[in-house]
């Protein structure tokens, strides 16, 4: 890798990550996993077969800096707090940070940034239309379908029971989130990020769960007394917040 590629790398990691050390870090992983592909363009030209010429160089930063942000939100010991009136809104996730800083800021095409992503093109798009409206304070989400919600939290239910992490993992987004108020912190549950962390919280915590509707939505209650607030805005779970707080719960009507 040449002088000028490796600046715009660290360039973009540092934007990424905000610590010098762990953003030089991640630049050195990346030209690891680079290295086997050798310098030059990677892009295919002429017909016939030809040697792979492997990832862009942003593709591999891409991915690694993602799991550096997901495992960073999976220690978090600060889990948002719907009602703590410092935000309206969680920071960004991961994947919407990857998309914010490599694509509006550094100019990375959607279609470099799907596979680290493992989403189409088009989904990364959508991911990026979301985070800019909710840092605008103008996030419009669709219209809540109580069926299938409800049919998403029978299910997680229902896997739960059975001990199926696999099947609690089909049921949410890769990036999935999952954040306790300090009541169920107290009470033992532990915020998680990524589909396969906030499984495996599900599969511990929502056995006994039976379910109800909070608001109007359906969810379920817990113990040690929480209350979880699915959403699915459209398709799989995006994010479950766990409220055990009396001045949290008591502020929901739950309904059998």
């Amino acid at each position: 890798m040449d002088t000028a590629s490796r600046a715009r790398l660290r360039v973009m990691a540092r934007a990424l990550l905000g610590s010098v050390p762990e953003a030089d870090g991640a630049v050195r992983t990346a030209e690891r996993v680079l290295a086997p592909y050798g310098p030059g363009p990677r892009t295919r030209r002429g017909p016939g077969p030809v040697p792979d010429p492997g990832p862009s160089p942003e593709a591999v930063l891409a991915r690694v800096c993602l799991g550096r942000l997901r495992a960073r939100e999976a220690r978090r010991t600060d889990p948002w707090d719907p009602w703590s009136g410092v935000s309206d809104a969680p920071d960004p996730t991961p994947a919407e940070r990857l998309v914010l800083v490599l694509h509006d800021d550094f100019g990375v095409p959607y279609e470099e940034l799907a596979p680290a992503l493992e989403r189409a093109p088009a989904a990364v798009r959508q991911i990026g239309a979301r985070a800019r409206a909710r840092a605008r304070g103008t996030e419009e989400m669709p219209a809540p379908d109580p069926v299938r919600l409800g049919a998403a939290v029978e299910a997680v239910l229902a896997a739960a029971r059975d001990g199926d992490t696999a099947a609690l993992r089909a049921l949410l987004d890769p990036d999935a989130v999952l954040r306790a108020d300090p009541g169920a912190v107290r009470g033992g549950v532990r915020p998680a990020h990524g589909a396969p962390a906030v499984a495996r919280v599900l599969a511990a915590r929502a056995p006994l769960g039976r379910p109800v509707l909070v608001n109007g939505a359906p969810g379920l209650v817990a113990a040690p007394d929480a209350v979880y607030r699915f959403t699915a805005p459209a398709g799989p779970i995006t994010s479950i917040d766990v409220l055990a707080d009396p001045s949290h719960v008591n502020r929901l009507a739950i309904t059998p």
